[in-house]
């Protein structure tokens, strides 16, 4: 079984020897975003799916007890505190929230270069748990001062299914506290960052390798084998990327789910020099590495337009057994490349990957009289391409050839999406026959983790195999080439202006906040 703690939901999937799913379960999630920058998620309803998910998965496969170990995958950069009985101490600060973006710029400019990028492979982001952790310090001190643990989404349900402590190497690359060299944690970033290192868990562990077994309540409770292995598991990204096969150097995924990721395979770790975004992390692969460009707000822009545009279709297409998304990518198809000179900005909560500045705000440049909701709804899937083909560029422009890239998440499932990818990207997008990336890696993990195979690598070669192949088309890699540049010269035009709204904003969400305390 492979457990995805997705931000949207939590996902549970269980897979046979041959790769096959033959069980699936999932139960959504909210993120709350009561200011600015911020957005938040209750651990407790991280689990209460995930209960809920397992228990669908292993009653659909109609043989739980046959289950042979679990493996997770989990949103990153989340830093969720626990106290001393190791119950959640508030809200967790999901990888999405950026309100950290003064102490992550304070943090990176009393740091040497020369001494921090070799041990992390990049600047600190909002993102991070340093950066997050010094928030908590400055703003919400009798908080911090109860952190007895600090735990990823995917460590804290690792944790209620065995009791153990443990985080593994993936995701603790993205916390600004891990020497990437040795995959384990630096004494000298926590002392340079002013942190505790009691706080982390002790135990940082390989993908694969087993931190726990599966309590006897909870096994009785989903139909299960008391005691099954439970292996680590690691960050969405990199396990991803076990799902899709990217597990050798050369090899390329990119994910459109809330958040949109390219990511690649390495054997050193990536140097983000010139600080624009690029993360660089171990990879759920022993002794291996990646880098990832990430996109805050790529599926997410398509559900926000889904909830916002087509809320009542929405409703009315469920009664009909029908899917909204549908509907709209129909609809996009209807609008030509380029969506006639329509172009939107993804920034809905700030953006990662290249700009790093968590004041950006969603844009749609070139609105006239002639678009309807199909351009609208197609401009929204370029402008999420658009920002992806960002990290593509970069790495083409660092002497990184990307010639195919294996799509994955929800748009991977969209022939359309594929073919805007592929026209964007000028590179051949390809999909699997794992489609749900981050779960069925996740399985791969408790797969290998089980003894049933020798290595990861091992397991991706006999497990994954491609499922279809979209090529560009010449004549719409040219149109879009152009609108590309367009889009690329947007956000340098806006980045004061971002800067002044957001001020503009803060101003008045601390009048507001003096409003509601006087009412």
């Amino acid at each position: 079984m492979g457990i995805d703690a997705g931000t949207s939901g939590i996902k549970a999937l269980v897979m046979d020897e041959k790769g096959n799913p033959v069980g699936t379960g999932y139960r959504e999630c909210n993120v709350t975003s009561l200011h600015p920058n911020w957005a938040e998620q209750r651990p407790e309803d991280w689990w209460d799916a995930c209960d809920q998910a397992v228990a669908q998965a292993a009653a659909a496969c109609g043989h739980g007890r046959e289950i042979r170990a679990i493996g997770f995958s989990g949103q990153m950069q989340g830093c969720t505190p626990f106290d001393k009985e190791m119950q959640p101490d508030g809200p967790s600060l999901i990888w999405l929230d950026q309100r950290s973006s003064r102490e992550a710029r304070e943090l990176n400019q009393r740091l040497d270069p020369a001494e921090i990028l070799p041990l992390t492979g990049g600047y600190c982001l909002p993102s991070f748990w340093a950066a997050k952790l010094l928030w908590l310090r400055r703003h919400e001190p009798r908080r911090f001062e109860r952190i007895h643990q600090v735990l990823f989404a995917k460590d804290y349900l690792r944790y209620r299914m065995t009791g153990e402590i443990a985080t593994d190497v993936s995701d603790a690359s993205l916390t600004f506290l891990l020497d990437l060299n040795t995959r384990t944690w630096s004494p000298r970033l926590f002392a340079l960052a002013g942190l505790p290192m009691e706080i982390a868990p002790r135990q940082v562990l390989e993908s694969q390798q087993v931190a726990g077994t599966l309590r006897r309540e909870l096994a009785e409770r989903w139909g299960m084998t008391p005691g099954i292995p439970v292996v680590a598991g690691g960050g969405d990204q990199p396990v991803g990327g076990v799902g899709c096969g990217a597990v050798r150097p050369g090899v390329f995924g990119a994910t459109i789910g809330t958040s949109g990721v390219v990511f690649g395979c390495c054997d050193t770790p990536f140097v983000d020099r010139n600080n624009q975004g690029i993360l660089s992390t171990c990879h759920s692969v022993p002794g291996r590495y990646d880098f990832l460009g990430c996109t805050l707000a790529a599926g997410g822009s398509f559900k926000w337009l889904r909830d916002n545009l087509f809320a009542r279709r929405k409703g009315e297409l469920a009664a009909q057994g029908k899917d909204v998304y549908d509907e709209m990518t129909a609809l996009a198809a209807t609008s030509p490349a380029g969506s006639e000179g329509l172009c939107f900005l993804p920034y809905l909560n700030g953006e990662s990957t290249p700009h790093v500045d968590a004041d950006a705000r969603g844009v749609f440049f070139g609105l006239s009289y002639r678009h309807g909701l199909g351009d609208i709804c197609r401009s929204v899937m370029e402008g999420v391409t658009f920002s992806l083909r960002d990290t593509i560029q970069i790495l083409r422009e660092s002497g990184t050839p990307v010639r195919q890239v294996r799509a994955m998440g929800g748009g991977a499932k969209s022939a359309l999406w594929r073919q805007i990818q592929a026209d964007i990207y000028g590179a051949q997008v390809v999909t699997t026959n794992m489609e749900e990336g981050p779960a069925a890696g996740a399985a791969i993990l408790a797969a290998v983790g089980a003894g049933c195979f020798a290595s990861v690598e091992e397991a991706c070669d006999r497990l994954i195999r491609v499922t279809s192949v979209t090529d560009p088309i010449p004549s719409q890699v040219e149109r879009y080439d152009q609108y590309y540049q367009t889009y690329r010269r947007l956000y340098p035009a806006l980045a004061q202006l971002y800067r002044e709204q957001a001020a503009i904003v803060a101003q008045d969400s601390r009048h507001q906040e003096k409003g509601e305390q006087k009412a």
